[in-house]
């Protein structure tokens, strides 16, 4: 019952869901209103915590700048870093990230609380998978609710470019130019996946952050457009 009713769910979903190149003219003048999250220089303001809530100090945790980019060595207890300001709501967040062999990770966002993120908010997918069939668990995915149209991540080693827009219970998400998901969560009014609450009911602040899932990856160019 749970799977039909699945396949239904993502069914409705992705109707009209179409992966368009995204023009440099147009990228640029949307560039407008944004705001630097990462000066390339220093992590002030953000924080990093266990899986269980528990706040590590940046210089124990995993976390760290080298050359001007954000550096997750996979190593330490910590499980994700958190952006600063708080619990946003709507935000059109870019950046550009980049992943070694092995590398697993996310962003995580409308988490109502620092604990437990992968189960109390949702999470766009990060990984080492180039070249990998489009799934629940793939770069770009909705982690076990939404496949992406397709896998756009590049080979390990290369920069990529993200851009995750959230209104209310809207969500897309633009891997190097493509957009691959198009999803209404206010769709899902039945638990899903791992997950054992609806989406429909996400909140409509939480934290937003990256996770660090034991292996290398580097980001950088972080930067946040509030909504209204």
């Amino acid at each position: 019952m749970l799977k039909k009713m699945c396949i239904t769910a993502l069914g409705l979903l992705l109707v009209g869901v179409v992966a368009w190149p995204t023009s440099a003219a147009d990228s640029s003048k949307s560039e407008e209103g944004f705001e630097k999250v990462f000066d390339g220089k220093t992590l002030d303001g953000w924080k990093v915590y266990t899986n269980s809530g528990e706040e590590v100090p940046l210089e124990e945790s995993a976390w760290s700048v080298k050359d001007g980019e954000i550096y997750c060595d996979g190593k330490k207890s910590d499980y994700w870093i958190v952006l600063p300001g708080g619990k946003h709501g709507d935000l059109n967040l870019r950046f550009e990230y980049k992943v070694t062999d092995g590398s697993n990770s996310g962003l995580f966002l409308k988490c109502p609380a620092v604990d437990l993120p992968a189960y109390k908010g949702y999470e766009v997918q990060i990984m080492s998978d180039h070249g990998s069939e489009p799934n629940l668990h793939a770069t770009g995915s909705i982690y076990d609710v939404l496949a992406p149209m397709r896998n756009m991540n590049k080979p390990d080693g290369e920069w990529n470019e993200m851009e995750v827009i959230n209104k209310g219970t809207r969500v897309k998400v633009k891997l190097n130019g493509f957009k691959v998901i198009d999803a209404d969560l206010g769709q899902l009014i039945e638990p899903i996946g791992k997950f054992e609450f609806a989406y429909s009911d996400l909140p409509e602040k939480g934290y937003v952050g990256f996770q660090n899932h034991g292996r290398e990856l580097w980001f950088r160019n972080v930067r946040m457009k509030a909504g209204k």
